[in-house]
């Protein structure tokens, strides 16, 4: 994963200082996609390369550990109160044992 992350860093720095590329036709093939309206993609190898591992990335990514990462959003200890000494939770199953004592 580092090393896919890594090399899509290096491959868009390389497209942007190294060797350039044609951005407006770029765009213009990501929007053709989008329209289904197809335009040709630049022949660039470094721009091939990049591409290549966004792709692997989308690929790999539901599978590994980075989707993870949003799951701490989802964490329930992110919309809990943090007050256990000013008020006791005690849960409805657990009140009748608590009763008992």
């Amino acid at each position: 994963m580092l090393a896919l992350l890594l090399g899509i860093g290096v491959s868009g720095l390389a497209l942007r200082f190294l060797s350039h590329t044609d951005i407006v036709g770029v765009k213009a093939f990501f929007l053709g996609l989008m329209r289904f309206d197809w335009q040709p993609l630049p022949d660039h190898p470094a721009l091939y390369v990049h591409l290549f591992l966004v792709a692997s990335l989308m690929i790999v990514f539901p599978f590994s550990k980075l989707l993870h990462a949003p799951g701490v959003f989802f964490s329930p200890s992110r919309n809990q109160a943090d007050d256990p000494r000013e008020r006791r939770h005690v849960a409805a199953w657990a009140a009748q044992f608590d009763a008992k004592n």
